[in-house]
């Protein structure tokens, strides 16, 4: 991702939120199959685990009811 490195903490953490959200709750999304907002959810935690867990999101955040 090319952004500055504060604009990209921003940005993965949207994103980290987005795909949990859409895991948990498929109506947000509808072309996207929750297996995949889960793979993209599980990608994005495995390389910033650090901004995941300032969130506060953990591995299994994607089943989490809301």
């Amino acid at each position: 991702m090319n952004a500055r490195p504060k604009i990209r903490l921003i940005l993965v953490a949207k994103k980290l939120r987005h795909w949990s959200m859409v895991a948990r709750c498929p109506i947000l999304a509808p072309k996207c199959p929750p297996a995949r907002a889960r793979k993209n959810y599980w990608r994005l935690y495995a390389r910033y685990p650090e901004i995941a867990a300032k969130l506060g999101l953990t591995e299994l955040s994607v089943y989490d009811p809301l």
